[in-house]
């Protein structure tokens, strides 16, 4: 008797700037796909090793701290469930990648670390050189390499240059390669969104007025359990605590929100979604993100 042939798990991949984003915007759907049997891996970009407060410091400063909100992912992946070997991370210049993406003609040097190529032994290709193309062929690699069927990446309205270049050399990537996995955006910085800040776990997270329109808004509500892994997660930044303590723990809500078809992509139709309406009849611990896996 012949052995039907084993079915291949459903594979994520969350893309994520710099370390802390992939907890603030998926920390509690990271879990619900873990628990769903699907294969979660984590993508970094910039290992976070710029730092505007502390311009003026040595570049050994801006090394340490990359290194060290690397090691601040690997601890908070591993309270969600990830396993240190699914995070990728690039490496790339933090707070530069808006000039990767515009300006191909020379490798970029980092006014943190000083360097012009990746600086970290452990990161997916040491040396690289910072430049467009080079960010662009390791994605193009590694989408060809995992073929995830879903993908989380910035939303293209994000007002971090680092967030939108981000969603523009995804898309890039993935219009090159030919694939066309399921995009689920999400929004980091958008001025004083969210609001109230801080610690307000008990309220959701609904999208700025502004973005409310001509887009297909899901949401993922987190079980009891999904919201205390994601507070415990998010503990773990804690270069970024002393700063940002509020702005990170008012990523902490009752769900998470992920754009399926934002207004900025051309190449998707849009449709209005009543958010009133979408958070009405969910009951914890089911996603409407998840309905169709």
């Amino acid at each position: 008797m012949s052995r039907l042939p084993k079915q291949r798990a459903p594979r994520v991949l969350v893309i994520a700037p710099h370390p802390d984003d992939e907890v603030l915007a998926t920390g509690g759907v990271i879990q619900e796909h873990l628990r769903k049997g699907h294969v979660v891996k984590v993508l970094l970009v910039t290992c976070g090793d710029g730092q505007r407060r502390g311009l003026l410091l040595p570049s050994r400063h801006f090394l340490r701290l990359g290194e060290r909100r690397y090691h601040e992912s690997l601890k908070a992946l591993q309270i969600l469930g990830v396993h240190e070997k699914r995070l990728i991370t690039l490496g790339y210049p933090d707070r530069s990648l808006m000039r990767l993406w515009s300006d191909s003609s020379k490798p970029h040097t980092s006014p943190y670390t000083k360097a012009c190529t990746v600086p970290y032994e452990w990161a997916y290709r040491p040396g690289a050189p910072y430049t467009h193309e080079a960010l662009l062929a390791d994605l193009k690699e590694i989408f060809t390499k995992e073929h995830p069927q879903v993908i989380y990446l910035p939303h293209p309205r994000d007002r971090h240059g680092d967030h939108h270049a981000v969603y523009l050399f995804t898309r890039a990537a993935l219009h090159e390669s030919k694939l066309h996995p399921q995009l689920r955006h999400y929004l980091i910085h958008y001025g004083a969104w969210p609001l109230p800040a801080g610690k307000c776990s008990d309220k959701p997270l609904l999208p700025p007025r502004s973005l409310r329109q001509g887009t297909h808004w899901v949401i993922h509500e987190l079980r009891p359990e999904q919201l205390e892994r994601k507070c415990q997660a998010i503990h773990c930044y804690r270069s970024q605590m002393h700063y940002i303590e509020d702005h990170l723990f008012s990523y902490a809500r009752r769900n998470e929100l992920f754009d399926l078809q934002p207004s900025a992509s051309l190449t998707v139709p849009t449709r209005l979604i009543r958010l009133p309406r979408l958070l009405i009849g969910l009951r914890r611990g089911q996603s409407s993100v998840l309905s169709r896996e």
